[in-house]
């Protein structure tokens, strides 16, 4: 393709027992011939033990590397790997020779954008790396691994075969009415293939939010009053102790975050400051943060002090919270319930009511158990079951698509002429290629792979 020779390190920065140096293009065998001259001859896809030298002939160290020739590699280039020593002083070396040999440093992703230019992924394929890499839990990497192996492509491309067939048969209708054999197309025939579409879009367009979740996280925010035992029990959750505990009040100011996994999905914990009416400017702030992150959580634990009764301050600062998925814990429960817990399940419409303690674990495995089944939908059970589950470029593809479709249908019932119809399957199938890249624009390429980590 008439691309330069580009080289970054692949593996992550930093000391470790082996650095992957990458290159790919025309020149990457040669580069690799003059970093280590006395190699033998280099076959494709065979390990070689070598001495990488500098430029000027003084040595750098001894690697193994591989040449792998096109198209049979990753970009569909030729590229070779050396496999030094974990420094990155050694690894930014042979980087430098690399290019002083005529190499150039890769940006973020180009690697993948290069396989993706030459047909080896798909523009799908591609953004699942990108997920792999990032992947946390094993579901997380089991969705990304599908759609690698080219899962979701197969979906997506077997919609839009199914519109370009719709469309022949409508465009040959416009232009080959009036030969023998060809005429109008069945318009009810049409009518229920758009349905179908339709149907299939809307399943892949129901894995968005689910799959945001996935990817993205779910927030569970800790909220309640002074001294219930939120940070204990964020720091009982995390099993180490990331928030001070205290028996003075406000101790908490800052919102704290840190994750945790529950059976494959990621958990954005955050213990905020105690809710309590307070003179001190800072820890007033710091109410007012916690507030504003429990109305935006996925779910809400309300904290109560359950050794104690349920004060009326305490229902007034539940008031002042909104939320619609809540559940109430009653903390301290090593020390003996005193809070009726039927005042305390009326509060914030809470599902849920648990008792708990921070200091002897128990009930905390259930609270494990409860967040999960609050929070996973139909929709990630599917994910479970399908491991698909589109992004929102790829959400916001496939709804231009069904809206297309949506105007095919009123316009097939209005009897709309064939010339109509034609731009909407033409629009609806464009849509769905924009998701495996057939169709997708270079602003949208260069969003996407700007993304990726250097080096992939």
């Amino acid at each position: 393709m008439g691309e330069s020779t580009v080289v970054a390190l692949s593996s992550p920065p930093g000391r470790s027992g082996i650095a992957v140096v990458r290159m790919s293009g025309p020149e990457a065998a040669k580069i690799l011939g003059r970093l280590a001259p006395h190699a033998g001859g280099w076959k494709s896809h065979q390990l070689q033990k070598v001495l990488i030298r500098e430029i000027s002939g003084d040595p750098l160290d001894e690697v193994m590397a591989v040449l792998m020739e096109a198209p049979g590699s990753y970009t569909g280039e030729d590229v070779a790997e050396i496999y030094c020593h974990g420094s990155m002083r050694l690894a930014d070396n042979i980087i430098e020779e690399a290019i002083k040999a005529g190499a150039e440093m890769a940006p973020p992703g180009e690697f993948t954008r290069r396989a993706f230019l030459n047909g080896k992924i798909d523009m799908a394929q591609a953004e699942a790396v990108a997920d792999l890499i990032c992947s946390e839990t094993r579901l997380q990497s089991r969705v990304a691994l599908e759609h690698l192996r080219g899962g979701l492509s197969r979906r997506v491309k077997e919609i839009e075969k199914r519109l370009l067939r719709q469309l022949v048969l409508v465009e040959g209708s416009i232009d080959f009415s009036q030969e023998e054999g060809l005429g109008e197309f069945s318009r009810e025939k049409l009518h229920s293939e758009a349905e179908g579409v339709i149907s299939d879009l809307d399943k892949l367009i129901r894995t968005n939010i689910p799959g945001n979740k996935l990817r993205d996280g779910i927030r569970v925010t800790l909220a309640g009053p002074r001294n219930a035992g939120k940070s204990s029990i964020y720091n009982a959750l995390l099993g180490e102790e990331r928030a001070i505990v205290s028996h003075i009040p406000g101790t908490t100011r800052d919102l704290l975050r840190e994750r945790i996994h529950i059976r494959g999905l990621t958990y954005y914990l955050e213990d905020t400051a105690g809710i309590a009416e307070t003179g001190c400017e800072i820890e007033r702030r710091g109410i007012d943060v916690g507030r504003e992150a429990a109305r935006a959580a996925d779910l809400l634990l309300f904290v109560l002090d359950g050794s104690l009764p349920l004060s009326e301050e305490d229902i007034e600062m539940a008031g002042r919270i909104e939320h619609e998925l809540c559940i109430i814990l009653l903390n301290k429960s090593d020390l003996g319930l005193k809070t009726d817990r039927e005042k305390a399940g009326n509060l914030l419409g809470a599902r849920q009511m648990l008792e708990v303690s921070a200091v002897t674990g128990a009930g905390l495995e259930r609270l494990r158990e409860l967040i999960y089944d609050s929070t996973t939908t139909k929709g990630l059970t599917d994910i479970y079951r399908e491991r698909i589950a589109v992004n929102s470029r790829q959400c916001n593809a496939l709804k231009r698509a069904r809206g297309a479709m949506e105007s095919a249908l009123e316009d097939i019932s209005a009897g709309k002429p064939a010339e109509i119809l034609s731009v909407w399957l033409r629009e609806a199938a464009s849509a769905c290629g924009e998701i495996t890249g057939r169709s997708v624009e270079q602003d949208i390429l260069e969003e996407i792979f700007s993304s990726f980590c250097i080096g992939k």
